[in-house]
């Protein structure tokens, strides 16, 4: 039985991913910061430390074997003028963003390469793809995983592994706390078909990407956005 990796699944796109893979029949182990979620095999770890990713992998792996899948879903948000941001700011983020992605598809890879196979997918933003405006850093964060998904898509293609990112748009998680139901209902009608994003949205896309039906699917930026950014 396949063994998925969600870092980043105790809630939001994360918990639906873990929940997906789950009712198909799939070993799920994820990583969580503060809380735990209800499904899977939790290993608490912050993605900004390297020891913890390390031996959380070293957890899993023991639980279930190596990882066949990966899913970073892990991501933080931050909303101000670019000048607000401090440089504490901008490593918080982007240790978030990408290089919890970087360090943890260092762990996986390597047995990825060797057993020749495997799945890497990632959750980017369209604001990677276009910039936000206020909210420049978390931009960055992702047009930095987009770059490092095409890269790695043709580095390890050969080796049979295939790796993407999902690039949703508004989504109804937490990340929208802070936005007024005024805000929300305006982001709603910017969006062609009418309505917010639900994490499920995302989660079946991923794992529509991990089936046989997709093994011709890599180095992709695939939107969930409803229409948002066409």
């Amino acid at each position: 039985m396949s063994h998925v990796l969600v870092a980043g699944g105790s809630r939001g796109i994360g918990a639906s991913t873990v929940e997906v893979f789950l009712s198909n029949g799939y070993n799920v182990s994820y990583f969580y910061k503060h809380a735990p979620g209800t499904m899977g095999y939790g290993i608490k770890a912050d993605i900004e430390d390297i020891d913890q990713i390390r031996n959380g992998i070293r957890d899993v792996t023991g639980e279930y074997g190596p990882v066949d899948m990966l899913v970073y879903c892990a991501g933080i948000s931050l909303t101000g003028l670019c000048t607000d941001f401090s440089y504490n700011d901008y490593l918080h983020i982007m240790n978030t963003n990408f290089g919890g992605f970087f360090a943890v598809c260092n762990e996986v890879i390597p047995s990825m390469v060797h057993n020749r196979k495997g799945v890497i997918t990632a959750v980017s933003s369209m604001w990677g793809q276009t910039g936000a405006s206020c909210e420049s850093l978390y931009s960055a964060s992702k047009g930095a995983l987009d770059a490092y998904v095409k890269s790695l898509a043709k580095e390890l293609g050969p080796s049979g592994i295939r790796v993407n990112a999902v690039s949703p748009g508004v989504i109804d998680t937490d990340m929208m706390k802070s936005f007024s139901d005024e805000d929300k209902k305006a982001l709603m009608y910017d969006t062609p078909l009418q309505r917010l994003g639900r994490p499920q949205d995302v989660a079946n896309v991923i794992y529509d990407l991990s089936l046989d039906s997709s093994s011709f699917i890599t180095g992709q930026i695939i939107g969930i956005n409803g229409g948002f950014l066409i």
